[in-house]
């Protein structure tokens, strides 16, 4: 099989346990403390690891710096099998970080740091190979890297390249606070959208926002008369699926929650590796959302499971 392609982010993660540190705070001072952990993250990144996990070839393409954290990164995806040829380390840009906060229910809030103009969104076209479409099977991005070029120029002309060829194309939304008043990032998403063959987001801020609709399920089904599947992630309410007037619910799998720091992320790449497995959009949907359930059992944004584990969660119901 060809590898899928994933495009887009890579950073640095800081996870903050703010919710912990409040509780510290209300204990002896001898045991006052709440330790910030880097992992390495990126929604991207983080789902060409699942898929990876999963068994399927995958090649990442992206930017991060010359400097520990882009070495970091580059060794964790090479240890989970990802293919690395096209990530390039920017001498001249200091690796993106993310800080996300924790709050008491073990949600995420995202900072990007800087919030422009970071390495992530310094992917260049030159490193997108010229018979590119000739070597992957699938391409996955987000709407993170629509803010700024020459990421998202870079983006938008390999997502129309690859529906010209046939090859599918997978966008979770992926909208963070920083886009949300920037004009040329509305365009740029407009022209995504038209070049998706699955939309996947947020059933509560992300769907909705696309159809300004506040209904996620009317949302879904509205976006989707553009002739994409679109997949509107709820959390613990699990997921809906519509292409059309083809409406498909999967729920989802209770477990304790850690975190749920790339949950979207790890079950965008679950659903991706099901479809290439010839898995139906049925079948897919359940094993998505077990992969997510597992990785908000776990701490951080790389929690995907193997293929052992999530067949081990997918027996027992």
């Amino acid at each position: 099989m060809k590898p899928v392609l994933c495009l887009g982010d890579i950073c640095a993660d800081l996870i903050i346990p703010y919710a912990d540190a409040l509780k510290a705070k209300a204990t002896p001072a001898e045991v006052r403390s709440a330790d910030v952990c880097p992992a390495e993250g990126g929604s991207a990144a983080n789902t060409a690891c699942a898929i990876a996990r999963l068994g399927l070839p995958v090649l990442f393409c992206g930017t991060c710096g010359a400097d520990a954290y882009g070495q970091m990164l580059k060794t964790g995806l090479e240890r989970e099998g990802v293919n690395t040829d096209l990530l390039r380390m920017d001498p001249d840009k200091p690796t993106q970080l993310v800080l996300l906060v924790l709050n008491e229910q073990n949600d995420r809030t995202a900072f990007a740091c800087p919030a422009h103009l970071g390495s992530q969104h310094a992917i260049l076209p030159d490193q997108i190979p010229d018979d590119i479409t000739e070597r992957i099977c699938w391409l996955h991005v987000n709407g993170m890297m629509l803010r700024e070029d020459p990421a998202a120029s870079t983006q938008l002309s390999l997502m129309r390249r690859c529906r010209e060829a046939g090859i599918p194309v997978s966008f979770d939304i992926n909208v963070r606070v920083e886009a949300l008043h920037n004009p040329t990032f509305y365009e740029n998403l407009q022209t995504a959208l038209d070049n998706a063959d699955y939309i996947l987001g947020s059933a509560i801020d992300e769907i909705p926002m696309l159809a300004d609709v506040r209904d996620a399920e009317l949302a879904a089904k509205k976006l989707s008369q553009g002739g994409a599947a679109v997949i509107a992630r709820n959390g613990d309410q699990g997921a809906v699926f519509y292409r059309g007037e083809t409406r498909l619910h999967s729920p989802a799998f209770s477990v304790p929650v850690l975190d749920t720091v790339g949950a979207g992320d790890t079950f965008d790449g679950a659903f991706i590796a099901a479809i290439l497995s010839g898995l139906n959009e049925t079948d897919a949907l359940t094993e998505a959302n077990a992969a997510a359930a597992i990785c908000v059992s776990k701490r951080g944004g790389r929690g995907a499971p193997t293929r052992a584990e999530l067949d081990a969660l997918l027996s027992c119901f």
